[in-house]
């Protein structure tokens, strides 16, 4: 390698040797509570809405979200008060793990039925395929914070 080239290399670490810094983990971790709480409220209300498109069903799948809503604060209140590397990537399993099983009780029941509305006919069936993909991508996202929590980042 040339003399310049190796001064540059030394100059500048490699992208994936950086570790996540404390205020942007804390930062991901105080928005992500926030939005769950404003999700909570959602999720609370929309039984008084009436909507036509939802069907009796979501009474089941509302308590399987609540308690995954619930998880997810938990385990962002454990990111930010003891930002521990251990103690992040246990929670951020355990919170990926909740929501999947959230994303199957959503996909198998499926409280919503958009017959009724000729222009949204396409949302009963992109939907479910969408569920699929964060699926595959909660699945994903477990087996990567264990292989982090194990060989370290």
């Amino acid at each position: 390698m040339p003399s310049w080239a190796r001064r540059i290399d030394q100059r500048i670490p490699p992208r994936w040797s950086r570790e996540k810094d404390y205020n942007r983990n804390r930062s991901e971790a105080i928005t992500s509570v926030i939005l769950n709480l404003l999700f909570l409220v959602v999720l609370y209300k929309i039984p008084d809405w009436h909507l036509d498109f939802i069907t009796g069903r979501y009474g089941t799948v509302m308590y399987i979200l609540i308690f995954s809503s619930l998880v997810q604060i938990a385990g962002n209140l454990v990111i930010i008060i003891l930002n521990f590397r251990i103690l992040t990537f246990l929670s951020k399993i355990l919170m990926e793990i909740v929501s999947f099983i959230a994303l199957i009780t959503f996909y198998y029941i499926y409280p919503l039925d958009f017959s009724g509305f000729p222009g949204f006919l396409w949302i009963d069936v992109i939907l479910p395929w969408v569920l699929i993909l964060a699926m595959i991508i909660s699945v994903i996202k477990v087996i990567s914070n264990i292989w982090k929590l194990i060989f370290g980042r």
